[in-house]
């Protein structure tokens, strides 16, 4: 992970980690920060708000004209404000992912009481079924607002692997899924 001096791109440069996207470009002006980012065929444009403490509509639809113009796929909106009831409303309808300012500026997955996760793809979720005779709403849950998930880049209806160490049982896995 490279130096970053903010929260705001501590946060981006977690999710940039762990959602395995590369970073394309990257524009600063004034108070704000674009990221370009693409993951195989897939790209994403994250804005970061530098210092900003209410993060409303504006600065959404902003990023969904971002997103437009570059046929992205989807926008992530890092800030460290509180979000206004129409930017949280709307997010989901305009494809912005809103990153929560609680969100940890830490790497999570290096505390030693946090395991590693990862999200199970399709092919395995379908084997898991198999295996365990039992539909994915059956597992543990954990929520979507979970930092972890959020990290990861989670959706509700996902099953995400987690491996502990223990020192009876060695490595084990546990999955649960994503409400």
């Amino acid at each position: 992970m490279s130096k970053a001096n903010t929260d705001e791109e501590k946060r981006a440069a977690l999710i940039i980690k762990y959602r395995n996207l590369k970073k394309d470009k990257e524009e600063r002006e004034g108070d704000k920060i674009t990221y370009y980012l693409s993951r195989g065929d897939k790209r994403y444009i994250m804005l970061l708000l530098i210092g900003i403490k209410t993060i409303g509509i504006a600065y959404v639809r902003e990023l969904k004209d971002l997103i437009d113009e570059h046929e992205a796929d989807k926008g992530l909106l890092v800030g460290n404000g509180k979000y206004t009831y129409s930017a949280k409303s709307q997010a989901p309808k305009l494809r912005v992912e809103l990153i929560p300012p609680t969100l940890p500026t830490f790497d999570i997955f290096r505390h030693s009481l946090v395991s590693t996760a990862e999200i199970v793809g399709e092919e395995d979720k379908q084997k898991l079924i198999k295996t365990y005779h039992a539909q994915p709403f059956q597992f543990p849950w954990i929520k979507v607002a979970d930092p972890v998930s959020i990290i990861l880049g989670a959706e509700p209806g996902d099953v995400i692997k987690i491996m502990a160490k223990s020192r009876t049982a060695g490595l084990s896995e546990s999955y649960k899924y994503v409400v």
